[in-house]
Parts: structure tokens; C-alpha cells; sequence
């Protein structure tokens, strides 16, 4: 009887650990499926995010060449000293207008055009400040239109006299009215 029931423990043990065994290999195979799923969602994500990044590579690579071919050179100011003082008549009374003007270019060239030329340019905005309404200096469309005007007579001289463009822009560093 002793036999019989080593048999049946034996064979009880060897039931019970045949269901535990397979399920420990489910639990493998269910693990290792949900890690591949996961590798996959990843793998197929970043395929479909990284596809645009090869293309801004090849953007980035035309772009780094452009640059490469003309390389941005720092930009260059050349004061127009001494300031500009310029009057005006308003009704009876007498007027003044005094302005530092900064002119921006990043090609030495035109350093040099704007320096051989200053008389000219000097010349020509303080004719064009005359031409002005005192009032409309006052606010800050006058002011605006006023520099406009100033960059597109300095750069008519500067190409007239020398060929030359590349005067970018012109800077207002002191504006007083009185």
C-alpha cells in the first residue's frame, strides 16, 4: 500500500508540475511576444519619424552649401559724424531737428564708398530732413517714413557713385526736437 501511494504522490507530483511547467513557458512565450510587439510599435514609429529627418538632412546639406558658397560677413557701421542739425519754421517760431545717423553694411567696399562719398551723403540728408513736416517728424510714422527715405537716398548714391549695393540699413541713434 506504501507502494501505491508513492505511486499516486509520484504520480500526483508529476501532473501537478507538467500544468506549472507549461504554464511557465506560456508566461515566456506571452512575455517575449508583448517585448517583439513593443519592438516593432518602436521600430515603426520611429521609421515613420525619422523619414522626415532624412529629408531636412538633405534640406540642411543644400542649405550648408548655399551658405558655404557666400559666407555672411559681420556687419559694419560707419557713423556719420558730427551729428545732423537741421531747422525748421513752424508757424513763427524756430525749430530744430538733431540726428546721429549709423549706416549698416556687412561688404568693406561699401565702408569705403560711404566714407569717399560723406560730403555727398551729408548733403543729401540734410536736404531731405529740410523737405520734411516738423509735425509728422513727431510721431512715429514720420520717424519711420524719414529713415526710409534716408536708406533709399544713400543707397541711390552709393550704387550712382560706385557701383556698389549692399547698404542694408540706416540707423537713427539720436533723434532730438526742440
Amino acid at each position: 500500500m506504501a507502494a501505491e501511494q508513492d505511486l499516486k504522490l509520484d504520480g500526483g507530483n508529476t501532473a501537478a508540475e507538467a500544468p506549472a511547467g507549461g504554464s511557465k513557458k506560456k508566461l515566456i512565450l506571452i512575455i517575449a511576444a508583448a517585448v517583439l510587439l513593443i519592438a516593432v510599435a518602436v521600430g515603426v514609429t520611429l521609421f515613420l519619424v525619422g523619414g522626415d529627418d532624412s529629408s531636412t538632412d538633405e534640406n540642411s546639406a543644400d542649405t550648408e552649401e548655399t551658405v558655404a558658397e557666400e559666407p555672411l560677413l559681420p556687419a559694419q557701421y560707419v557713423i556719420l559724424k558730427p551729428e545732423f542739425v537741421v531747422s525748421f519754421q513752424v508757424g513763427s517760431r524756430q525749430r530744430y531737428l538733431q540726428v546721429s545717423i549709423d549706416v549698416m553694411t556687412r561688404k568693406p567696399a561699401v565702408v569705403d564708398a560711404l566714407n569717399l562719398h560723406e560730403p555727398m551723403i551729408r548733403n543729401d540728408i540734410i536736404r531731405v530732413i529740410g523737405e520734411q513736416n516738423f509735425d509728422r517728424l513727431r510721431t512715429a510714422e514720420g520717424r519711420v517714413e524719414l529713415q526710409e527715405l534716408l536708406l533709399q537716398q544713400v543707397r541711390q548714391i552709393v550704387q550712382r557713385e560706385s557701383g556698389i549695393e549692399g547698404v542694408e540699413a540706416l540707423l537713427f541713434t539720436n533723434f532730438v526736437m526742440q
